[in-house]
């Protein structure tokens, strides 16, 4: 079944060390290549670089994918299944067009056999993917899974890839990150929790005369300097309380 929804649609292009484009002869000629190559990191995409798994296009190789060029509707040259053959296999997304012989088709085996078309390209569209922050600050996305494969073929100018979606993702991403860091741990909530009790260790009732007086024994410790038991007993309440908060608080040794 064709997938149309185009909305999220996303374009890479192999960069022109990686790419295998090459003209079989026969009676009908075929332009051989891979659109992608797996477990490769990209260039700098802006922002980020990207990956592909080994089983992303499992689910699409299957789909009404068109062979074009430049990814220009107007110049096709191929279409799955018949005169488009697609497979994987360890290297990345393999395909096979039979040629048409056509102004485009003639052109497009000319320009590769001369060295003069030497990309390879391949749009779709993202089912599943995974987003890294790295130690020095750069960001990682592995592409897990496709949810649809439009086109793939040889382009002129292996460039500058269409990541505008991509770009959308990680800014959701990063949005998401700020608001996680700054609302505050269940840690940091029984933390502040314990110096607010710290802070807040009121004396026992039981230490007041009924109309609110110290008793004698307080009155005269105050006035000898002396610590009864009670209230010997509250400042290491104190002091167990302030203890747990520092050790929460001290870094951990890695």
């Amino acid at each position: 079944m064709a997938k149309l929804k185009t909305d999220n649609r996303e374009m890479r292009v192999l960069t022109p060390e990686d790419v295998e484009l090459r003209v079989e002869e026969g009676e009908t000629p075929k332009l051989v290549g891979y659109a992608a190559k797996f477990n490769k990191w990209s260039a700098d995409l802006g922002g980020f670089r990207e990956k592909i798994a080994r089983k992303a296009f499992d689910d699409v190789l299957n789909d009404d994918v068109r062979a074009l060029k430049n990814h220009d509707s107007n110049l096709l040259l191929g279409r799955s299944p018949k005169t488009l053959k697609l497979s994987t296999n360890s290297v990345g997304l393999r395909f096979e067009i039979d040629m048409p012989d056509t102004t485009v088709g003639r052109d497009t085996i000319e320009e590769v056999r001369r060295g003069d078309i030497s990309g390879c390209s391949f749009a779709f569209s993202t089912a599943e993917d995974d987003w890294k922050y790295v130690e020095d600050g750069s960001v990682e996305r592995t592409l897990i899974k496709c949810s649809a494969l439009y086109d793939v073929g040889p382009v002129t100018y292996p460039a500058y890839p269409d990541t505008s979606v991509a770009a959308r993702s990680l800014d959701r991403i990063k949005a998401e990150n700020e608001k996680r860091e700054d609302k505050p741990s269940d840690e940091d909530t029984v933390v502040a929790e314990e110096v607010e009790d710290a802070e807040e260790v009121q004396p026992d009732s039981s230490l007041e005369t009924p109309d609110g007086e110290k008793p004698e024994e307080i009155l005269e410790d105050e006035q000898t300097n002396t610590i009864s038991a009670e209230r010997q007993r509250l400042i290491e309440i104190g002091y167990r309380k302030a203890g747990r908060i520092i050790a929460r608080c001290r870094p951990k040794a890695d």
